[in-house]
């Protein structure tokens, strides 16, 4: 396959409704104060050189949308783009170390890389990457967004890994400069490809849809208007209108490498053969099926078709949910073990056909509209897991050693779980927007108890 660079994109309006950008933050610790420590103009350059070789499209700031293909709405460049948002900062009132003995929480964060906005809508003048770099007294942060109409979290994580090489050679003035590899997100490649997968036996989509179509019948929600047409709207609204509900916090649920290891050996006692993460995945669906009222419970697992070789290369967003769902009884009564083969059952049977049959669904108004109630309804009981724990974003290595931390400062909707890799060292941090009540729930989780620290991150 021979990656091709495209002036086009697609926003997929089911990908914008539940994440509409992919974001991390990087810390690097310089506690000897060594000079030229990841001095500016070498990140600057190499991030705008590292850009225009991997993932050009991001350098788009003015787009047009032209038509609904490609599982969405394909937008073009207008015109030449200029250079992206590139911001240094000075912050000598923010210290790694101190980030560090407080487990980095958000009050100890510099404000301008946690402030990051959280539009990324380029119909509306929103740029496709922001980088914001600040320089404390004792080391550096690094803050990058990427709309998820360019790539998603796995494209993220790869594209910051190339271009640290590309820095690398520079600050190291190596021989050999690093040559960054072009990262093919050409939607208009991979969806005739990916339509072509035959049709599965058992088409997912019914049960999929029938799953959100329950949850937001059965479930109270303010406002069942359609919102389908809201989703690449301009952020600004109608002064008059009524303020929606706060919502459930954020809340970051911290697993060490050793509460890792340890879980690892409950996994292999009672249910060898089920990840780690869809064991935790199981425990969290419980937590939040214990304090439900409703009958029924769902449960979402996102999946890429970059598993099979043939996808393996393209670094768009190729990820969707797959949803199944339970009577809440039998979710809260079931030994967690089982639950966890359950769903590990649902994402190993997750084929290419499947995930094409899914997607074909994006440009549904029908779908749109339930989807966006779904992510909208802070009652419905469900947990949506992305697992990114793999991730190697410890990898990113600018030669001056990798990050004492990798933050993933996701706006997720009510009961998204995103995994992450917690640090270098191992263990997982898990993004979740929930209930107290379901927070209270899960550090009294027979598996996660002993292992589990949480704090509220945002």
């Amino acid at each position: 396959m021979d990656p091709v660079h495209s002036t086009r994109t697609v926003l997929c309006p089911a990908d914008n409704a539940v994440m509409p950008r992919c974001a991390v933050h990087f810390y690097f610790h310089n506690p000897d104060q060594q000079a030229g420590f990841m001095e500016f103009d070498i990140l600057r350059n190499t991030f705008i050189q590292t850009l225009r070789t991997s993932l050009p499209l991001a350098l788009a700031t003015r787009m047009q949308m032209t038509a609904f293909t490609y599982g969405g709405l394909t937008a073009s460049i207008v015109d030449d783009p200029p250079l992206p948002p590139i911001s240094k900062h000075t912050d000598d009132t923010r210290t790694v170390r101190r980030m560090i003995d407080a487990d980095f929480a958000p009050s100890t964060q510099p404000p301008v890389i946690f402030g990051i906005p959280i539009q990324c809508n380029p119909l509306v003048g929103d740029p496709l990457v922001t980088l914001d770099v600040v320089y404390m007294a004792d080391g550096v942060g690094i803050g990058l967004t990427f709309s998820h109409a360019v790539t998603d979290m796995g494209g993220v994580a790869r594209f910051c890994v190339e271009w640290s090489r590309v820095a690398r050679s520079h600050y190291t003035k190596s021989a050999t400069e690093h040559k960054p590899c072009v990262l093919n997100n050409d939607r208009s490649w991979f969806w005739p490809c990916i339509c072509a997968e035959p049709s599965p036996p058992t088409p997912p989509f019914v049960t999929h849809l029938e799953a959100l179509a329950t949850a937001t019948d059965t479930c109270t929600h303010a406002d069942s208007s359609n919102h389908s047409n809201e989703l690449f709207e301009s952020a600004d609204t109608d002064s008059n209108a009524e303020p929606r509900a706060a919502r459930s916090p954020i809340y970051r649920m911290s697993i060490s490498a050793h509460g890792v290891a340890h879980i690892g050996s409950v996994r292999d006692a009672v249910c060898p053969g089920v990840s780690i993460p869809n064991l935790i995945s199981a425990a969290l669906w419980q937590c939040i099926s214990v304090s439900s009222p409703h009958p029924t419970t769902y449960f979402a697992a996102s999946l890429t078709a970059r598993t099979h070789p043939t996808y393996a290369d393209y670094w768009g967003n190729t990820s969707t949910m797959k949803y199944m769902h339970h009577e809440t009884h039998q979710v809260c009564r079931m030994p967690c073990a089982e639950l966890a083969r359950v769903i590990q059952q649902n994402v190993a049977s997750f084929t290419p056909a499947e995930f094409a049959y899914i997607i074909n669904q994006y440009t549904s108004e029908s779908y749109l509209q339930k989807l966006q109630r779904f992510v909208e309804n802070d009652k419905a009981p469900r947990v949506m897991v992305s697992n990114m724990s793999r991730l190697p974003v410890y990898e990113t290595d600018f030669g001056f050693g990798r990050p004492a931390k990798v933050c993933c400062p996701l706006d997720v909707p009510h009961g998204m779980a995103a995994f992450f890799p917690r640090s270098r060292s191992g263990g997982i941090d898990i993004y979740l927007r929930v209930s107290d009540l379901v927070v209270q729930n899960v550090v009294n989780h027979e598996l996660l108890k002993d292992h589990i620290t949480v704090i509220v991150y945002e």
